[in-house]
């Protein structure tokens, strides 16, 4: 539904015949600055008529929640100069270029709250401003934290918070927690947090293949009494379903962090899916 490979937005995922697509006829960059790519496109309208269309190009971002061993949340506080006012938020930033959300996540929670995290539990996505920007924001969870201090850009300036998302929530009835985004994620953490059962896949990277960890899995999935399977898969990491009770899961994902005792896990991606029914009992499968 574009016009061709210098059309900047995401790839068009609906479908062909939907009657509110707009078609794209032309397109030109008007600003290309530090931060900001704007880009002025003509339109054809479903009626047949023509338009303009003024956007921002952007390269996305990851927002991060990192939570503590107590339950406890770190968030940040920062000048936003455009609003004139400091902000509560989660710690954010953009994708640079080739990175991957993982990778950013990982930076990024680093470079501003001075933590890194074993465990990343991706709760989904938002767009800030459908409106006039390309912006897509990926939402994690950072679990199994260390402190390693933080790391900031020259001329970033930000208070590091610990709080409960109670306090967050205070804080946005206050108006002191504005930020879209953060509203967002805050949303999405509290909804996870609260989900009755988790079907989810589990990737677990680091020394895990050859220690014995898809039998050691098979035997806390058992005991925990998930459905679902583990399989080794060929870039070297060990990779799980589950399908149960949500604290059940939960539990069977966090002690993936540690593993068998021969094991030396690096870091555990959790990401939710669609339910599957079809899931009994609990397997090891072939590698992939």
């Amino acid at each position: 539904m574009t016009t061709g490979a210098d059309d900047p937005r995401p790839a068009f995922s609906g479908a062909a015949a939907d009657a509110l697509i707009e078609h794209r006829l032309s397109g030109q960059q008007v600003y290309s600055g530090a931060l900001l790519d704007v880009r002025r496109d003509q339109v054809r309208l479903p009626d047949g008529g023509e338009a303009v269309r003024e956007y921002i190009v952007h390269p996305g971002a990851v927002l991060m929640i990192p939570v503590l061993d107590d339950g406890g949340l770190i968030a940040v506080r920062q000048f936003r100069y455009p609003q004139n006012r400091a902000f509560i938020e989660f710690p954010a930033g953009k994708l640079d270029e080739g990175e991957s959300p993982l990778e950013t996540a990982d930076r990024e929670l680093v470079e501003e709250a001075g933590y890194s995290a074993r465990q990343w539990t991706r709760l989904g996505v938002v767009h800030p401003v459908i409106s006039y920007s390309t912006e897509a924001i990926e939402i994690y969870v950072g679990r199994f934290l260390r402190h390693v201090g933080a790391k900031l850009d020259p001329g970033e300036f930000l208070d590091v918070l610990r709080c409960t998302q109670a306090d967050l929530y205070a804080a946005q009835d206050a108006g002191d927690l504005s930020d879209a985004k953060s509203v967002a994620a805050l949303s999405m953490l509290t909804r996870w947090l609260t989900a009755p059962r988790r079907s989810i896949v589990v990737r677990v990277e680091g020394v895990v293949q050859g220690v014995g960890y898809r039998e050691w899995v098979r035997g806390i999935a058992a005991d925990a009494r998930v459905f679902g399977w583990v399989r080794n898969r060929r870039d070297d990491s060990v990779e799980l379903r589950l399908e149960g009770d949500r604290a059940a899961c939960d539990a069977v994902a966090n002690a993936c962090a540690e593993g068998p005792r021969a094991a030396r896990v690096t870091r555990v991606v959790v990401l939710p899916q669609p339910h599957d029914a079809t899931l009994t009992g609990f397997d090891v499968r072939p590698t992939v």
